[in-house]
């Protein structure tokens, strides 16, 4: 595989992880009650709603450099938020033992650690996959 078709493959998914973040971000920055509502959180909580607004923002933000035009920015961003999901996957368990509903602690970790998961090995998978395709798709050699 040429350095061309790894580096398609990690923008392609850099692509997806950062419109879903900005999508994710924006509704969580300016729909926070909602989406409380769905993960059986009381809102607000003590915090006004101000933290689950902050993470919205900041998942816009890592959306639209995941989107950038410089790769070192691009790549930068990758390797920021599969730190950042690793984290807030941790963070949510921790609060799961400690009083957080169950389904709003199974959202959580399925998401950010899903991201996580789809940011470190999504290139490598896509590239796999085209790979084995095009194999099968390329008519037999003659000799």
């Amino acid at each position: 595989m040429t350095q061309a078709e790894q580096d398609s493959a990690e923008r392609r998914v850099l692509a997806a992880i950062g419109i879903a973040r900005i999508v994710w971000g924006a509704t969580t920055a300016l729909g926070s009650a909602r989406v409380h509502r769905v993960g059986g959180v009381e809102y607000p909580g003590p915090d006004g709603g101000v933290w689950v607004k902050a993470f919205g923002v900041r998942d816009v933000i890592l959306g639209a450099g995941a989107l950038h035009s410089d790769e070192t920015v691009r790549r930068a961003t990758l390797k920021a938020g599969i730190a950042m999901d690793l984290f807030d996957a941790g963070a949510v368990i921790f609060a799961g033992r400690h009083g957080m509903p169950r389904g709003a602690a199974r959202i959580g970790v399925l998401m950010a650690g899903g991201t996580a998961l789809f940011a470190a090995a999504g290139p490598r998978l896509l590239r796999l996959f085209e790979n084995r395709r095009s194999d099968r798709i390329q008519p037999p050699i003659e000799k």
